[in-house]
């Protein structure tokens, strides 16, 4: 669509905009409270001057009943964020801190009319299953950074910490809670160790502090100190805490050893020495922090071991992209904001490449063993901020040679399949102005010990260097964001070949007459950068115009994740956002985003338009719906290193609603289709959820999504002939069925049983085979010839000949079918304050035999009689500080 369309399209934002206003100018009801709205954006600064214990500190048992609760001064007057903006809180809330020279205590006593009704729901750890109160950190004053420590009404513990208003839930600080009930309150009582912050060495400290309450029945944010829904940034906003004075250095010492048994068994294999039917293992390892000062830490992990954590999704990959894969393991969550770095999805660190599954799988005609997984031999992690606001971030990981067993013909051997790695990262950042400006920088090094046999399969070496600078003006209202980044490999020429090859680069492609294989080239160097300008609170319109690149030669990808090169975007964005209740409505916002993509050699490949709403009703329902439109796609990868193909564009409109999360029950329903601009293709997805609470200790969650995606014109294979490559291209149909089903029995605050399974089936067919011939003709049916008759079915090699004028070539049968299973029964005992026993049950089930055709029960059927892979893991740790 031509970009002189966009200004209609904006006008549609301002419409909706409008139209989501009341239609008559009638004031919403107050809610119970007593002060008139406080104006967004003009709330005063508060202050809480808390004071030193004197005398014996709290018994943490969630009565305030000790004698040093009389200590100091109860803060109240908590004013709404939600929903009803600016006014008193429906319930009073009162708020207390005191100290030590090891811990800060606070107590936080919550009002409630309705107390003794009150659920005392539970969830997993850093999970809010209800009411909820917490108190929250800046301690190295920065107004960027921040730990937040919550508990629910039904003692579940939360906590996170912040970092530029990104919130990473996966930080478990070691500290305690718990709580009781008054006659018309229940209350909270906390004792968090210093150890556990950051901060400076000043002899008398100023923190940031925000305590804020949830009320869940009425879907209802209290705060200490008031922060609109549209600020200037959540941290920016907090409050003061003064009165902390001469604390001494902090000395922290945490060790957390770890002991394993681990008992695995899977169907035997007649011949395979490497299926035998069960195997044991025993592991040992050790995680540990230090603190070298009170704002500095340094985490170490030897031998390292994450049984317990959940498994990616099941998928289906069809595409040349990578799919990226959330980090889940807690070494590589905990303070990872500070390595965030990058271009939009592209990242210069991207942790799930350590530990990574083996990147070269050997040829065989026999049986082979190939590890799942690297080995981490061990990792250090020191993380923290100076006085003057330098954070730093370094990171090394050493990963262990991996070997492939092989046997064939009765002869076995090993063949290296990942060397012995080295990953290095340090990031640095300079706040300057109190986070007004921040300056930064990142570099990595990937280094590997290669020998013979592995000299010319992987690169030797992979270095990446970013900075970035990022600038607010007019109270963080608007913002100026420049990202700079280079890339240089260097292999020997056969591996630096096959990296110019691989689908992130194609420098081979025949119709690119920018990119050229270099078969002597010892090295691959890139570039890439963004600069984006925009305005991003203080009103209700926010935007940005953007444009950003990655040079051909660019490659993240040995310790970053990059989707592709070669790639010039131009993009920009309105939105109009309204959080102030009115009518019907809640909150809601709409965006609208244009996107223009080109190469490196200046081609246009396609131009994108996105319509985006969010609105929530004064029910507390939730609705969502987004509309696109993409002009065709001249696509470089689609042909695996082939000429740039003119794939069809298309229109998606996907839509969702959920209702209100304060019941019991919540129902949510996601769909979607897709239809392509030629009218040729289409997709379809409907993705309805369910979650209950069961009791007040259990939860269940169970989601179905079932996708039917129908294309004319995709990928089928590529064969070589007389007079060059030929590719053979489809049309698919490809079914899908996928369901997840969650159960957490949270039978204490410590005590948790969690069983998780996914079932997924999917498969794809193709028929109307097309030779590619004019890849990118404007008009649709020019770009090829179909085969029809040409393409006849060899089963006996299981690939398809085709007798051809300008000769004979054959490809593989692409059609496909996958089957899998992941599950895990997870049972959880924090038996002690950071000290954990795992019990873990994990069944994994896999079947690709391709029947034809798809039918759910049949699917479903073969999926079970699949035989399945079991294994049984014990996993205790201890934790305990000198």
């Amino acid at each position: 669509m031509p970009l002189i369309a966009t200004p209609r399209l904006i006008t549609l934002i301002l419409a909706a905009s409008c139209l989501l206003r009341p239609l008559a100018a009638q004031e919403q009801p107050s809610a119970p409270g007593k002060s008139a709205p406080l104006h967004a954006g003009k709330a005063p600064k508060r202050v809480y001057r808390t004071v030193r214990l004197e005398g014996p500190p709290p018994k943490i048992d969630g009565r305030l009943d000790d004698a040093c609760w009389s200590q100091g001064e109860w803060a109240d007057d908590f004013i709404q964020r939600e929903p009803h903006e600016g006014r008193s809180g429906s319930q009073p809330t009162q708020l207390k801190i005191l100290y030590d020279d090891k811990y800060i205590y606070a107590a936080i006593r919550a009002y409630d009319s309705e107390v003794a009704a009150l659920p005392r729901l539970r969830g997993q750890r850093d999970e809010i299953p209800g009411d909820a109160v917490g108190v929250t950190f800046d301690s190295y004053f920065d107004r960027r950074t921040c730990f937040e420590f919550d508990v629910s009404s039904g003692g579940s513990k939360i906590d996170a910490v912040c970092k530029d208003d990104v919130w990473d839930i996966s930080w478990d600080a070691v500290w305690d809670v718990k709580i009781g009930t008054e006659a018309d309150a229940w209350t909270a009582e906390f004792r968090i160790p210093l150890s556990q912050l950051r901060y400076s060495r000043q002899p008398e400290q100023v923190w940031g502090l925000h305590c804020w309450r949830w009320i869940n029945r009425f879907q209802e944010e209290s705060d200490w100190q008031f922060i609109p829904m549209d600020n200037p940034g959540f941290v920016y906003s907090f409050g003061e805490l003064h009165g902390i004075r001469d604390l001494p250095p902090s000395r922290r010492i945490e060790l957390l050893p770890y002991v394993l048994a681990k008992y695995a068994t899977s169907a035997r294999e007649a011949g395979n020495p490497y299926r035998r039917g069960a195997e044991t293992d025993f592991e040992a390892g050790l995680d540990a922090k230090l603190g070298l000062a009170s704002n500095f830490t340094l985490d170490l992990t030897v031998n390292p071991d994450f049984g317990q954590v959940e498994a990616d999704p099941s998928l289906v990959n069809l595409t040349t992209y990578e799919t990226f894969f959330e980090e889940k393991r807690p070494f590589f969550l905990e303070g990872k904001a500070i390595f965030e770095s990058g271009l939009g999805d592209d990242l210069l660190f991207y942790s799930r490449r350590i530990g990574h599954a083996p990147a070269f799988d050997p040829p065989t005609g026999g049986f082979k063993k190939i590890p799942t997984a690297t080995r981490i031999l061990g990792a250090a992690k020191l993380t923290g901020k100076t006085p003057e606001g330098l954070s730093i971030g370094v990171l090394e990981s050493i990963t262990d040679r991996e070997v492939a067993r092989l046997t064939e013909n009765g002869m076995e051997r090993e063949q290296t399949v990942e060397p012995m790695t080295s990953y290095t990262v340090v990031r640095v950042q300079q706040d300057i102005d109190k986070g007004r400006t921040l300056v930064g920088g990142i570099v990595s090094a990937t280094r590997r010990n290669l020998t013979d046999d592995t000299e010319d399969l992987f690169t030797r070496n992979a270095y990446t260097g970013g900075l970035d600078f990022l600038h607010y003006w007019s109270d963080r209202t608007y913002y100026v964001d420049l990202r700079a980044l280079a890339s240089r490999v260097a292999g020997s020429p056969a591996a630096i070949r096959l990296l110019q090859e691989n689908p992130v680069h194609n420098y081979q492609r025949p119709d690119a007459s920018h990119l050229s294989v270099d078969p002597a080239a010892r090295h691959l160097d890139g570039t890439g950068g963004q600069l984006k300008v925009g305005k991003g609170s203080n009103g209700n319109w926010r935007y940005y115009g953007s444009v950003d690149w990655r040079s051909p030669g660019l490659e993240l990808n040995d310790l970053g994740y990059l989707m592709t090169a070669d790639l010039i975007r131009q993009s920009a964005l309105v939105q109009y956002v309204d959080t102030q209740p009115a009518g019907f409505h809640r909150k809601y916002d709409v965006s609208l985003t244009q996107t223009n993509l080109f190469d490196f050699d200046g081609t246009p490949l396609q131009n994108k338009l996105q319509l985006i709403g969010n609105l929530m009703t004064v029910g507390n329902w939730n609705f969502w719906g987004e509309a696109d439109y993409d002009s065709d796609l001249l696509d470089t990868r689609v042909l695996r290193g082939g000429p740039a193909l003119r794939t069809p564009g298309g229109a998606r409109l996907w839509i969702g609603g959920q209702t209100n999360s304060s019941k019991q029950q919540l129902f949510r329903l996601e769909c979607g289709r897709t239809i392509s601009l030629d009218g040729h293709s289409h997709y379809t997805e409907i993705a309805p959820s369910f979650s209950a609470r069961l009791l007040e200790h259990a939860n269940l969650q169970t989601k179905l999504s079932y996708s039917r995606d129908v294309e004319d014109f995709q990928y089928a294979g590529t064969a070589a002939a007389a007079d060059g490559n030929r590719y053979a291209m489809g049309r698919m149909d490809q079914q899908t069925l996928a369901a997840t089903v969650r159960l957490d029995l949270n039978l204490t605050p410590e005590l948790s049983l969690t069983y998780y399974g996914s079932p997924f089936v999917s498969t794809g067919r193709f028929t109307d085979f097309k030779l590619v011939t004019q890849p990118r003709a404007a008009r649709y049916g020019d770009r090829f010839r179909r085969l029809e008759a040409a393409a006849t079915y060899d089963p006996s090699g299981n690939c398809y000949q085709v007798d051809d004028p300008g000769g004979a070539f054959s490809f593989a049968d692409p059609d496909f079918s996958w089957r899998e299973l992941r599950s895990n029964l997870v049972l959880r005992w924090e038996y002690r304050a950071g000290s954990t026993l795992y019990a873990v049950w994990t069944q994994n089930r896999a079947s690709s035999a391709f029947y034809g055709d798809f039918s759910a029960g049949s699917e479903y059927r073969r999926l079970f009689e699949a035989h399945p892979d079991n294994t049984f893991l014990v996993k205790f740790s201890y934790w305990f500080s000198i």
